[in-house]
């Protein structure tokens, strides 16, 4: 079973970091983490169909989605802002924790260490912590 939908912060498990979206009126952002939660930007997630177990995750506020480009992963391995809808898996891995990734693909978001505003990362998975990510429902 996946989330349910609605509005969720997001943050790594590992360091706690949030994970914020740049309102820059452009796609193509790099989504990265804070180390201030303050900053942090509050998820809508919304199923892409009916029982389909995939996800939009986007924000209201920016009017943006956080999309990837999975046939040019070489060149642009990391989330980014998008309008389309795009859509993720998100795969329990713990009370409020979840692992992100492409559909049908070894592509999950990954936080390398890293001081406040680095960019989260698509890797393949390895079990590491900063692969998990808590997302607690706000509203």
């Amino acid at each position: 079973m996946g989330i349910e939908p609605g509005v969720y912060n997001i943050n790594n498990d590992n360091n706690d970091y949030a994970v914020m979206m740049y309102g820059n009126d452009e796609e193509g952002i790099p989504m990265v983490c804070v180390s201030n939660p303050n900053g942090q930007t509050q998820f809508n997630v919304r199923e892409s169909g009916e029982g389909t177990n995939r996800y939009i995750i986007g924000s209201d506020w920016f009017k943006y989605n956080v999309g990837a480009a999975p046939d040019n992963l070489q060149e642009q391995n990391f989330p980014f802002t998008t309008l389309q809808d795009f859509e993720w898996s998100i795969e329990p891995a713990g009370p409020d924790c979840y692992k992100i990734h492409i559909p049908n693909m070894d592509a999950y978001w990954f936080l390398p260490d890293g001081p406040s505003q680095t960019r989260i990362l698509i890797e393949g998975a390895q079990g590491r912590p900063a692969e998990i990510w808590r997302m607690v429902k706000v509203g």
